[in-house]
């Protein structure tokens, strides 16, 4: 991947294969770029590399490192939204992420059922209401 084309890239944190499978197969089908990390560091080196205009975080996976995930991907990419999905039951930690400046943060059914929408704004399509 170079860097050429930088507003239809998106970088994602996790280590769940079933979401990666799903995000990049929903992503090759709007032509969009996809980066998947599964560390702060590889996050931080993507983010100064490929200044996506989405990043994608699963709070699970974070862990105790979400609020600083976060606050990377907002620093690093200013311009990126940060989208970040987690279990309908850790309402604590979606505050965690919420409190860190995540643009929009869902429970993980609401991420799958959105995540076409998502993507299509990154490739260009307006999204669908």
């Amino acid at each position: 991947m170079d860097a050429t084309n930088s507003q239809r890239r998106i970088v994602v944190y996790l280590n769940d294969l079933i979401f990666e499978t799903k995000i990049r197969s929903t992503a090759q089908h709007f032509g969009v770029e996809t980066a998947i990390v599964r560390s702060a560091s590889d996050l931080s080196a993507e983010l100064n590399r490929v200044h996506p205009e989405l990043v994608i975080i699963d709070l699970n996976a974070a862990g105790e490192s979400a609020r600083s995930l976060i606050q990377t991907a907002k620093s690093s990419s200013p311009s990126a939204r940060v989208i970040a999905f987690v279990s309908h039951v850790d309402s604590a930690l979606a505050e965690v992420a919420q409190a860190a400046g995540a643009d929009e943060v869902l429970p993980r059914s609401r991420f799958t059922q959105r995540l076409p929408q998502l993507l299509s704004g990154v490739a260009g399509h307006p999204p669908a209401a």
